[in-house]
């Protein structure tokens, strides 16, 4: 059925716009691939060009059952999510899109389609030999998956190791003054039926021989280093923001203590006009500010004293004679 629906995908010119058509040629080439996620479940996924409608089959006696697990993205079913045992994994998996009165069918073998989780709980030691040994924890406790490590000193290339059985990793004679990054990946080895997927690479933790630690989570130790700075980044703004409302508070109780004078020279005429001060001071209106100089003026005149005897002097008797100065004041 699925080599009629390419050849009649094949035949037709893409200029067609009959949507029909435009249904059968991507039903005919809806390719659905399906992975055994970490030995727990199986995802069948496709591409979300139409709603597809998915039926699925363990066995090869049965019938199709509709998933009842669907993946969406964009309001597009693009997958189904089934749930398998172990055992399941070495049985040939029957799938079928159906779009309308077109179907496309296709059998899979989950034997290598296996992609487990990342390695977790990931530690650094360094011993006595001198040796610096790294341990972790695989997301399946079998002896069917094998692990690789790589790492990297000082930043530099990595380096990988050769796939192993164990949960453990040996550098030997580590270089002093250096740092070291390791990461760990799993999968499914050629004794249970090796797959062709790779785990991610689990979260890097890095050993420093200075400081004799290992960090789990690089992010957050870059992110520490920045900790101080954002830290005294946002005191300052808070200091500054701080002193900006308390110099607009002082602005503006200056403004209702002390209120602005405009003209101040202006003013200051209008304080010191006479009816203002006269208004202060509560004089009469009959009393006026203009100098008086009618006052009489006091006569002045020169006196010499006159001996008891008789004998006067001529020099004597003029001084005598009193000088009247009103006529040169005159």
């Amino acid at each position: 059925m699925s080599q009629s629906l390419t050849n009649t995908a094949l035949a037709l010119s893409p200029f067609t716009e009959d949507a029909d058509v435009k249904a059968q040629i991507s039903v005919a080439f809806a390719d659905v691939n399906c992975l055994f996620i970490n030995l727990d479940y199986v995802n069948c996924t496709w591409s979300p060009e139409v709603n597809y409608t998915f039926f699925h089959k363990r066995f090869i006696k049965g019938n199709m059952e509709e998933c009842t697990t669907y993946l969406q993205e964009k309001s597009y079913a693009v997958g189904c999510r089934l749930s398998y045992d172990e055992s399941d994994r070495f049985r040939t998996l029957t799938t079928k899109l159906v779009h309308q009165n077109n179907s496309y069918v296709q059998k899979h073998n989950l034997k290598s389609m296996v992609k487990l989780y990342p390695p977790v709980n990931l530690s650094v030691e360094m011993n006595k030999d001198p040796e610096l040994n790294l341990y972790w924890n695989n997301s399946k406790n079998t002896l069917c998956i094998e692990s690789e490590v790589r790492y990297r000193i000082n930043s530099d290339k990595w380096k990988t190791s050769t796939p192993s059985k164990e949960q453990k990793y040996a550098v030997a004679f580590p270089l002093k003054s250096s740092r070291y990054e390791f990461q760990v990946r799993a999968r499914v080895n050629n004794v249970c039926g090796e797959s062709k997927f790779w785990s991610e690479w689990s979260q890097p933790i890095q050993w420093d021989s200075m400081k004799g630690n290992n960090i789990t989570d690089i992010s957050g130790s870059s992110m520490s280093v920045w900790k101080p700075v954002l830290s005294l980044v946002g005191t300052m703004t808070l200091f500054i923001l701080a002193c900006m409302l308390v110099y607009r508070e002082r602005e503006r109780l200056r403004f209702i203590l002390i209120p602005i004078v405009h003209n101040p020279g202006k003013n200051l005429e209008d304080l010191l006009h006479k009816d203002t001060v006269e208004a202060w001071l509560h004089i009469s209106e009959d009393v006026c500010f203009q100098p008086n100089f009618t006052e009489l003026a006091c006569p002045v005149c020169e006196c010499s004293l006159v001996p008891q005897t008789g004998s006067v002097s001529e020099s004597e008797s003029n001084l005598s004679i009193p000088t009247d100065q009103n006529d040169n004041l005159l």
